[in-house]
């Protein structure tokens, strides 16, 4: 089922139930004959009438709706999300009116009672849109989308201009909301922005009670993001040579970029894009012993030796592994980045000839992934689509990934179906985004 229909399915839903509500603002999809919702349109956006809201929770879990787990820092708004496939449906509902953040500028007896049909779903009255689409622009956006101000342009001398006029004057006073009114009706929407109306929505009217709420937002926020110094999500898609991972990290970046989210890719197993001049010689070396392996088999002499040899190696790929996540990965991080590695720190437990007692201590330096997806099949399918790796070099590899396991605590995926794999993990990346993130 298309999104559309999903979000069509729960208003006719929340009607058939008598539950009093409005469609805030963006819902031309929903009148078109042919609907479709741009990628960009992230939620829909709804008012709800306090009482009503036990039975709307519950509309909402009978059509495969989640809440929030984590609870969001404004506490009139609450977020629930569904999954289509690889695509997200989310409500973004506001409790008791219409708020800018916890701050209410729209009572529900205002914007309810006065709400209009339009089609098979009710959205706000004109007077009520202007004000809205107004403030909105004002305390929440700081400027004016263009499609704002061609509504409220059209709107300006529809409406009922005293009734207007006192709805603002709640919000910025009576003086300030003429002047806002009238500016508009000049088209003169840059001086409405050029004074700080934000201080005058908090000092006006209401003052104590909207700083007090705004102090409290503002530790609620402080708690629940961890604001200062919390880096962005590392996510790692790790797993045998053949298992798939180039093209899924190159489906979940290109799906979160849809969702409007900054993506990094980066590649950290042990094959290339080294920091430190270590690739001509670790590949000078293999192909020297490759080749002396074909001429002799190698003893026991000469595989102490090889032992030794790599053991003395691994610290240094393991450097050049730090050195890629504290010079790249971190700044990303810090940088509001998503980012998504190409295998990760397990390539150092891959590392032949070396002690496991290394291996592991060598492990524990790297951070752990925020979220992990250990892809895998067979060693028979894996050699099929990676023939220049033997069957028994995977087999060990699969072993190794499986002592892993308990450490990474992965989400397995056996990649026998491309697009079943993609639709995992972007809904499990996306559900702890929505869970743990935002």
């Amino acid at each position: 089922m298309d999104r559309v229909s999903v979000i069509k399915q729960v208003l006719t839903d929340l009607n058939n139930n008598k539950i009093s509500y409005c469609v805030l603002r963006n819902y031309g999809f929903l009148l078109e004959k042919k609907a479709t919702l741009a990628q960009s349109e992230k939620s829909v956006d709804l008012v709800l009438v306090n009482k009503d809201y036990i039975k709307f929770h519950q509309i909402l879990l009978n059509h495969g709706f989640i809440k929030r787990k984590k609870p969001s820092y404004a506490l009139k708004h609450i977020p629930y999300f569904r999954f289509e496939g690889i695509e997200t449906i989310s409500f973004d509902v506001q409790i008791g009116g219409v708020h800018w953040n916890d701050l209410c500028y729209l009572s529900e007896n205002y914007i309810l009672e006065n709400r209009i049909k339009k089609s098979f779903f009710y959205v706000p009255s004109d007077e009520n849109t202007f004000v809205m689409l107004l403030v909105h622009s004002i305390l929440g956006k700081r400027y004016f989308k263009l499609e704002y101000k061609e509504i409220l342009s059209s709107l300006v001398h529809k409406v009922d201009s005293p009734y207007v006029i006192n709805r603002l004057s709640e919000i910025f006073s009576f003086k300030r909301a003429k002047l806002i009114y009238n500016l508009i009706v000049e088209d003169k929407f840059k001086e409405i922005l050029k004074k700080n109306r934000l201080l005058m929505f908090l000092f006006v009217g209401k003052s104590m009670g909207r700083v007090s709420i705004l102090v409290k937002l503002s530790l609620r926020y402080i708690k629940h993001t961890k604001v200062t110094g919390k880096l962005y999500p590392l996510i790692s898609i790790i797993g045998p040579d053949g298992a798939g991972k180039s093209s899924a990290v190159e489906m979940l970046a290109r799906n979160l970029r849809e969702n409007r989210n900054k993506v990094s890719i980066i590649y950290t197993g042990r094959g290339r894009n080294h920091l430190l001049p270590i690739s001509k010689l670790g590949r000078k070396y293999k192909n020297k012993e490759r080749r002396k392996d074909e001429v002799k088999k190698p003893n026991s002499s000469n595989l102490n030796r090889r032992a030794f040899l790599y053991t003395l190696a691994a610290p240094l790929f393991t450097f050049d592994l730090l050195l890629r996540y504290i010079l790249i990965m971190l700044p990303k991080r810090r940088n509001r980045n998503f980012v998504i590695t190409d295998r990760y720190c397990s390539d150092i437990y891959l590392m032949e000839n070396v002690p496991l007692v290394v291996r592991k201590l060598l492990l524990r330096l790297f951070p752990k992934p925020n979220l992990t997806f250990y892809l895998y099949n067979t060693p028979e399918v894996l050699h099929q689509r990676r023939p220049e790796e033997s069957i028994e070099g995977l087999k060990r590899q699969l072993k190794l990934f499986g002592e892993l396991e308990s450490y990474l605590k992965p989400i397995k995926i056996k990649t026998d179906n491309q697009d079943e794999m993609n639709k995992i993990i972007f809904q499990e990346t996306m559900a702890y985004i929505l869970h743990s993130w935002y």
